[in-house]
């Protein structure tokens, strides 16, 4: 069967190719979970092999995901080397022969498809192997840094262009992922937007339920920043709370007999669910890391065709699963890193025949700690440096009987038209993911004037009065290096204008009104309009950067 590329993975991989001619040696392409990472990087890597005839290398650091490459691979009719262990190449045979009707492996193939800590512990074995890779093609590139084994086995193949593919580039250490700070990519190439894939049908619509919870009432957080919640605490909060039984109820109540994966954060934790799953009669099964191979692979099939209607798992799944006949997941584990709670929430947003939409069941909070999975984010290869306290952007309705998401710069919920106490004005504003239409170039620009009706005390410096100013108060030599740093930071004070008249406009087209796109700002940025354009201009620099990073291209 013939499969062709859709328009942005063709985008993706002639990016690819121009910025390795441009002169830059490692690539990160940023594509969300579910735009078809594996045959966009499977596509890529047959191109090179067998059209370009360099020898080229896909790196993969779970049993998991070594198997669903060479999956992919076979769905292709590409032949593959595998270097594994040799029961789970055995495994990945025998999976293509009864999915395609003949195995793909071929140890002389000029594709290899690596488990990044068997080729560590066969290094010396493969060292001339190493050096006849042309190309490394590295699925979840964010793990990868120079000093960890990702970095490691880089370094075995020395004479070889890298191109890494993830959905998420932003690591929970905050460790940036260019050569200049932890990692090895000299340039990130940015892919289509979870709601492009939407609007434009490639991923499934979404509804969001957030039930009331005790979770976080039990949960203790360290505080620090740069680390997940501990196994201990998280199964602590699962054992006392009310959501291992709220799971089961609320299936039962929102998506009663669709096919679900539940992520659970302790083991103890997810055999209570999978029991509580069974006694009302629902079929699911539970895999962790310790279930034997052989069962996990029949738990998913059985999965995949609808023998079991849940699966319970316990940190297998938030990468490189894909099922597209997955309805619903339901989050029993917090987490602190944006690429899990993505993995996760991504899960579910394949479209499939006869799915009208996703539904995601969020428990312990995870939505409003990281906003909704379509909110357009701003990647770097830099190393992140937090500057403020993160403030939550997602409110949860008031009313019970509706608990829904929504953006905190809104002052009812667009759901049920609820309305907290603290928030007394009215007016009807439309949830801004509905019926959305994305049409290039064509955005409103606030002009000043506009932005001054936003704020209204607002007044962008004059130039000249500025200058004539700073050399009466400085004399004529102190004011000429004066004047010349106050013309700078009024030049940049007119590119930050811009830049945030640009971005009201995206908020007016999406069908914000004026008080909540003040507060929006206030809420993303850190600072309201007038006091973002009275900062120094190295500050408004970085902050007119922030903003655009948030922008659609």
């Amino acid at each position: 069967m013939s499969i062709s590329l859709r328009n942005y993975q063709i985008k993706l991989i002639q990016d690819i190719y121009n910025s390795w001619s441009a002169g830059h040696r490692n690539v990160l392409a940023v594509s969300p979970t579910g735009s078809g990472k594996a045959f966009t990087l499977c596509t890529l890597a047959k191109e090179l092999a067998y059209s370009h005839r360099m020898e080229t290398t896909i790196k993969v650091h779970r049993k998991e995901l070594v198997s669903q490459l060479c999956m992919s691979l076979a769905h292709l009719k590409v032949p593959h080397n595998v270097i594994a262990q040799k029961d789970s190449i055995l495994e990945i045979m025998e999976q293509q022969r009864r999915e395609y009707g003949e195995a793909y492996y071929n140890a002389n193939s000029p594709i290899t498809v690596v488990s990044v800590d068997t080729l560590l512990s066969r290094k010396e074995k493969y060292k001339a192997w190493g050096e006849r890779q042309k190309v490394w093609i590295l699925d979840e590139a964010a793990h990868q840094l120079k000093a960890n084994k990702w970095g490691k086995v880089t370094e075995i193949m020395p004479n070889a262009i890298g191109v890494g593919f993830t959905a998420t580039p932003q690591r929970l250490d905050k460790k940036g992922l260019g050569r200049h700070a932890f990692g090895l990519f000299d340039v990130m190439i940015i892919g289509p937007t979870v709601r492009y894939l939407i609007d434009n049908g490639f991923l499934s619509k979404y509804k969001v339920v957030v039930p009331p919870s005790q979770y976080r009432e039990f949960l203790q957080d360290t505080g620090n920043t740069t680390s997940d919640y501990t196994h201990e605490a998280r199964e602590y909060a699962s054992i006392h709370s009310n959501v291992m039984g709220d799971v089961v109820e609320n299936y039962l109540k929102f998506i009663p007999g669709k096919q679900a994966i539940v992520f659970a954060d302790s083991i103890k934790a997810g055999q209570l669910i999978e029991a509580n799953f069974k006694d009302k009669g629902v079929t699911a099964k539970l895999l962790t890391g310790d279930t034997p191979s052989k069962e996990r692979l029949r738990g998913v099939n059985d999965y995949r065709s609808g023998l079991i209607k849940v699966l319970v798992n316990v940190d297998l799944f938030d990468e490189g699963f894909d099922v597209p006949g997955t309805d619903a997941v339901i989050m029993a584990r917090p987490t602190k890193s944006l690429g899990k709670y993505l993995q996760m929430a991504g899960r579910s947003l394949r479209v499939a025949k006869g799915k009208d939409y996703a539904v995601i069941i969020d428990h312990v909070g995870n939505i409003k700690y990281h906003d909704l999975p379509d909110k357009v984010r701003r990647w770097t290869l830099d190393n992140i440096v937090r500057k403020r306290e993160r403030v939550n952007l997602i409110r949860i309705c008031g009313n019970t009987a509706c608990n829904a998401p929504f953006d905190r710069a809104l002052f009812i919920c667009p759901y049920c038209g609820h309305q907290d106490h603290k928030t007394s004005r009215s007016g009807g504003e439309r949830d801004p993911r509905e019926e959305l239409e994305l049409v290039d170039g064509d955005l409103e620009l606030l002009d000043p004037e506009v932005l001054r009706e936003l704020e209204k005390e607002i007044e962008l410096e004059d130039p000249d009065a500025i200058a004539e100013r700073v050399t009466k108060a400085a004399g004529v030599i102190a004011g000429k290096s004066a004047r010349k740093k106050q013309m700078e930071r009024i030049e940049m004070q007119k590119t930050l204008a811009t830049t945030i008249a640009e971005w009201a406009g995206i908020q007016k087209h999406l069908g914000y009104k004026d008080r909540s796109i003040k507060k929006k700002f206030y809420l993303e940025f850190g600072e309201t309009i007038t006091v973002a354009l009275s900062l120094t201009r190295a500050e408004m620099e970085e902050m007119n950067n922030q903003i655009r990073g948030t922008m659609w291209s």
